[in-house]
C-alpha cells in the first residue's frame, strides 16, 4: 500500500499540474487532485475533505482574507484615482521600453525589503507596472515571474529581509541560534549575482517576445481610457500612496506584527490616495464612490484570488494527510548521511516544497521533521540559515503553487502562457543561487 500512496502522491502533484498548466480553475484541479490523494492513500473520504482539505482551505483564508482584501482593494484605488498611470509615465521616461520589465523587477525588490508581502505586492506593482508594459508592447506574460523573482527570490537572499520564509529558522526553538541577518556578505552576492542573471533574462525576452509578435494584451480590470489619462494626478501625489506602503511598514517593523504593520500601511495608503485625489471621489463631478471602489477591488479580486490559492492549500493539508508523504520525509531524512549537510538539507527541503507547492510550507516541514538531525553536524548556524532560506523557493514553484496561481489572477495572464518565464526566473534561478552559496559556503565567504 506505501508504494501505492507514494505513486499516488506524484500522480495527484502530475494532475494538479498538468491541470493548472491547462487553464482549469485551480480551486476545482486542487478538489481534483485531493481525490487522487484521497482514494491512492486510503483516506476516509468525506471525513479528509472536511477535515485535512478545509483545515488548509480555512486557515489560509482565516490568516489572509483581510491581507488580500486590502491589498486588493488599495490596488483598485490606485487604478480609479489614475495614481498608477501617473507613475507609470514617469517611470517609463527613467528606464524607457527597453529597460521597462527591469523597472518593474528592482521596484519590486524595493518593495518586497521595505516589507510588503509578495501576496500584497502583485496588487500594488501591477497597477503600475501595466500601463508600462502596455505603452512598451511587451507581453504581461512577464509579470508573474518578474514579480515572483524580485519579491521572493532575490528578496530572500538579502539579509534582514522581512518576511515570515528568512524569520522560521530563526526562532528560538529551533536553536540555530540566529537572527534575520545571517550571513550578510553571501546574501548580499548572491541576490546582486541573481538580479543581473534576472535583469538581462527579462530584457532580453521583453525584445525577443516583442520580436516574434507576442505583445500586450489588455485584459479585465486594465488600464485608464485614453479620456482618463490626459487627466492623471501629480506624480508626488501618485508616488505618496507608493511609498506610504513601503515606509510606514518599516517604521512598524518592530512595533507589531509584520501581519499588522502591512495591514496598516494600505489602511493608511488607502487613505492617502482618498485624501490626495478628493475631485474623484467628492464632489458634484466625482467619478468614483469610496466605498464602491473599496468594494469593488475587495471583493472582484479578493474572493477569487482566496479560493484559488487556498485551494491549493487545502491540497497540500491533504498531502501530508497521507501516509505516503511519510516516504519523502524519510527519504529526504535519509540524504543527511549520504551527502555534504549543505547539499543534502538544499535537496531535501525543495522536494517537501515542491510536494507541498510553498517555500514557507517546505521550510516549515523540514524545521520540524529534519533540522535536528543537522544541527549535530557541524554546520555554521549562519550559512546554514541562508542558503535554507534561499533553497526552499526553487521547487516550491512548480505551475501548482499557490502564489503563482495567484500571480497569474491578478495579471490577467494563463499559467500556460506565463509559466515559460516563471520557470526560469523562479526555479531555475534560485537553484543556480543556491549553488553558488554552497560553493561560497566551502571558501568561506559568509
Amino acid at each position: 500500500m506505501s508504494a501505492i500512496g507514494v505513486i499516488g502522491l506524484l500522480l495527484a502533484i502530475a494532475c494538479l499540474i498538468i491541470l493548472s498548466y491547462k487553464g482549469v480553475n485551480a480551486f476545482i484541479a486542487s478538489l481534483i487532485a485531493s481525490l487522487v490523494v484521497v482514494v491512492t492513500n486510503l483516506l476516509p473520504f468525506w471525513e479528509t475533505f472536511s477535515g485535512a482539505y478545509a483545515t488548509g482551505l480555512k486557515n489560509f483564508v482565516g490568516n489572509y482574507f483581510l491581507l488580500f482584501g486590502l491589498a486588493a482593494a488599495y490596488g483598485e484605488f490606485l487604478k480609479v484615482t489614475g495614481a498608477a498611470e501617473s507613475v507609470a509615465k514617469v517611470l517609463f521616461k527613467i528606464f524607457g521600453v527597453k529597460w521597462a520589465p527591469l523597472g518593474a523587477l528592482l521596484i519590486t525588490l524595493l518593495m518586497a525589503m521595505g516589507g510588503v508581502s509578495a501576496f500584497v505586492i502583485v496588487f500594488a506593482v501591477y497597477p503600475v507596472a501595466a500601463p508600462l508594459f502596455r505603452k512598451a508592447n511587451i507581453t504581461k506574460n512577464l509579470l508573474p515571474g518578474i514579480v515572483l523573482c524580485a519579491s521572493v527570490t532575490l528578496c530572500l537572499c538579502l539579509p534582514g529581509n522581512p518576511t515570515s520564509t528568512n524569520a522560521l529558522l530563526a526562532r528560538p526553538e529551533y536553536g540555530l541560534g540566529v537572527d534575520a541577518f545571517s550571513a550578510p556578505v553571501m546574501g548580499v552576492i548572491a541576490c546582486i549575482v541573481g538580479t543581473v542573471l534576472a535583469g538581462i533574462y527579462v530584457t532580453w525576452q521583453a525584445r525577443r517576445q516583442t520580436a516574434l509578435g507576442v505583445g500586450y494584451v489588455v485584459s479585465g480590470t486594465d488600464a485608464l481610457d485614453d479620456d482618463e489619462e490626459k487627466n492623471l494626478p501629480p506624480f508626488w501625489a501618485s508616488i505618496i500612496p507608493l511609498l506610504i506602503v513601503v515606509f510606514v511598514m518599516i517604521l512598524l517593523k518592530n512595533v507589531m506584527s509584520a501581519t499588522n504593520s502591512i495591514l496598516t500601511s494600505l489602511c493608511i495608503a488607502i487613505v492617502a490616495c482618498v485624501v490626495l485625489n478628493p475631485k474623484v471621489f467628492f464632489g458634484a463631478h466625482k467619478k468614483h464612490g469610496v466605498l464602491k471602489t473599496f468594494t469593488t477591488g475587495m471583493w472582484s479580486s479578493c474572493t477569487s484570488a482566496l479560493l484559488l490559492t487556498g485551494g491549493v492549500m487545502g491540497f497540500a493539508g491533504v498531502v501530508q494527510a497521507a501516509p505516503g508523504f511519510q516516504y519523502f520525509v524519510d527519504f529526504a531524512n535519509g540524504l543527511t548521511t549520504a551527502f555534504n549537510p549543505y547539499v543534502s538539507a538544499s535537496v531535501a527541503v525543495n522536494v517537501v516544497a515542491g510536494i507541498t507547492g510553498t517555500a514557507l510550507g517546505g521550510l516549515q516541514i523540514f524545521a520540524d521533521t529534519m533540522l535536528p538531525n543537522y544541527i549535530n553536524l557541524g554546520i555554521n548556524p549562519e550559512a546554514f540559515h541562508r542558503l535554507l532560506t534561499i533553497a526552499c523557493c526553487g521547487l516550491d514553484t512548480l505551475p501548482h503553487c499557490s502564489t503563482f496561481i495567484l500571480m497569474c489572477s491578478v495579471c490577467g495572464v494563463t499559467a500556460k502562457d506565463s509559466y515559460k518565464h516563471v520557470f526560469p526566473l523562479t526555479v531555475v534561478m534560485p537553484i543556480l543561487l543556491t549553488v553558488l552559496c554552497i560553493l561560497m559556503i566551502s571558501v568561506g565567504i559568509i
